[in-house]
């Protein structure tokens, strides 16, 4: 009976030698394993580089076509432009977003040889009864009036043609233009302009659009009544 029992003990030795073995082969098998995951858990994942939008990306916003604007002209964040023409003057006007915003129906243009000022209130235009200023594009002294638009007979149908305001005489031609906008970055702004405007007239839009989907002329009545002129001067940074 005490020979089996002792007999127990070799049995025990063998059996537990081999768990003991069995935990130490299986120890570095998982620190491989878990080494392995570790090291995947930490590779680097790499952004995508934001992609720039191409032009015919740029030319998909909402306003995009509302507001026209030809090459050659010089454009100020007042909205209003200046153009070099073959005589050597500078033409000064609206842009169509100063046009349509207002609608003008009475155009108060500076006299002839009264000097101007760039960033500076230099005309003004409105309804019958109220009307707002607009910043000069340059410095210069008027040697020119539109008398058409003046006058009321051809309006501003044509902001950048026949609608031009008024002619100068520049003195400070080279450093007025650095301070305007030409091309891509003058119709970005206007885009820009119009998409402000679009977010301020969205529960009214079908108020300022017409059946073509273009803005009608006076933006600034139809969203803010009689307080057009405040929309207006905001703009016009007046």
């Amino acid at each position: 009976m005490a020979h089996d029992f002792l007999s127990i003990y070799p049995a025990k030795l063998l059996e537990y030698g081999l768990a003991v073995a069995y935990l130490l082969m299986f120890i570095p098998f998982w620190r491989y394993v878990q080494g392995g995951r570790a090291q995947e858990a930490v590779v680097p994942v790499t952004a995508p580089r934001p992609v720039a939008r191409p032009a015919a990306v740029r030319a998909a916003r909402p306003t995009a076509g509302w507001f026209q604007l030809p090459a050659g002209l010089h454009l100020h964040p007042g909205h209003t432009w200046a153009r070099l023409e073959n005589d050597g003057l500078i033409a000064v006007g609206v842009d169509d977003f100063a046009h349509k915003l207002v609608g003008p129906a009475r155009v108060d243009l500076p006299a002839l040889g009264e000097r101007v000022l760039q960033g500076e209130a230099a005309f003004a235009m409105g309804d019958e009864d109220r009307t707002v200023p607009l910043l000069s594009p340059v410095d210069g002294t008027v040697v020119a009036v539109n008398a058409g638009v003046r006058d009321g007979k051809d309006g501003l149908e044509d902001p950048y043609g026949a609608g031009w305001l008024f002619k100068v005489k520049a003195t400070r031609l080279a450093a007025n233009l650095r301070q305007l906008l030409t091309d891509g970055p003058a119709r970005h702004f206007l885009e820009d302009a119009g998409e402000r405007l679009a977010l301020r007239m969205s529960p009214e839009i079908a108020h300022v659009l017409q059946d073509g989907g273009t803005p009608i002329h006076g933006i600034a009545h139809a969203l803010a009544g009689d307080e057009w002129e405040r929309l207006a001067r905001e703009h016009f940074l007046t």
